[in-house]
């Protein structure tokens, strides 16, 4: 008959129990300031170090009825190479499944054009910034000034140490586009990794309506944005999904009421030949003899 556990050994188990579960292990004192901005320096360093990689990114858009069921989904599948933070090659390859035409190509590299002009004009002069808002990235150094952090406990994700943080806006804020608006007015949680510093994931939402104009020219009305990050290959992390779910209406009448996903996967270390031949090198299935499209200077 096995001997009974002691107190101190059934407490210790249950602690383990209930860590294995997911469930928030007793509160430490932990400052979450210095643990959220080392977790900002690491994910800014990791992306800055990460060298040139190729991956594959799916997108995903979803139009959502008003009682948020999914009416028409359409998945799109693009190779990608980047260097650093900055995307030097991006290929459309399916379509909901099936190989993309080359007419689709042609209109995906058109697009990543017309986005890499936005990216630089909302860069260079103040302008638009809602494609940024709508890739779903959220740099933590970009939260740092906009939020309060308070420290929610500790659990355990995939057998690993993880710090819980909760977020909200500071008072006070001022914004000069729609994405400050909606990220200074943007509370959740986010969890930090405790050995590695890093984060992996941020779930966030809107805490009251952002409104253009008083709402003539865009009224935001809710909005959810979930990042997770994983190690990726030894020494990276990287996004493995990012997430937005938006309502709005323009013009007081184009209800816009949608969920963009995007997913990451197969990330692989390039060396420093030209993109072609790298792109060649990652999926040899995959690339013709035509020039693909690259999109210099945008974002993930």
């Amino acid at each position: 008959m096995p001997a009974p556990l002691r107190p101190r050994a059934a407490s210790t188990a249950l602690t383990l129990l209930v860590a294995s579960l997911g469930f928030p292990l007793p509160a430490r004192a932990v400052d979450p300031t210095p643990v959220v901005r080392k977790a900002a320096e690491e994910q800014r360093e990791t992306e800055r170090k990460a060298g040139r990689l190729a991956y594959e990114r799916t997108e995903v858009q979803v139009e959502l009825g008003s009682d948020g069921t999914r009416e028409k989904t359409e998945r799109k599948l693009f190779t990608v190479v980047s260097d650093g933070p900055d995307v030097v090659l991006r290929e459309l390859v399916a379509v909901d499944g099936r190989p993309a035409a080359e007419d689709e190509k042609e209109r995906a590299r058109r697009e990543n054009e017309k986005r890499q002009r936005r990216w630089e004009e909302s860069r260079g002069n103040g302008g638009d910034d809602s494609d940024e808002l709508m890739s779903g990235r959220l740099p933590l150094l970009d939260l740092l000034g906009r939020l309060q952090f308070h420290y929610a406990g500790e659990v355990v994700v995939d057998g690993r140490p993880t710090y819980l943080v909760e977020f909200e806006p500071k008072p006070g804020l001022v914004s000069h586009g729609i994405r400050d608006r909606v990220l200074n007015n943007f509370a959740g949680r986010a969890w930090i990794d405790a050995a590695e510093g890093q984060v992996t994931r941020i779930d966030g939402h809107l805490t009251k309506e952002v409104k253009v104009l008083g709402g003539a020219a865009l009224d935001i009305s809710s909005v959810r944005i979930v990042y997770e990050g994983h190690a990726a290959l030894p020494g990276l992390w990287a996004p493995c999904r990012e997430e937005i779910r938006i309502s709005a209406r323009a013009g007081f009448f184009l209800a816009f009421n949608r969920e963009f996903r995007f997913e990451f996967a197969n990330y692989r270390r390039l060396g420093r030949e030209p993109t072609e031949a790298a792109m060649a090198a990652a999926w040899p299935s995959q690339v013709s003899g035509r020039s693909s499209a690259e999109a210099r200077g945008t974002r993930r």
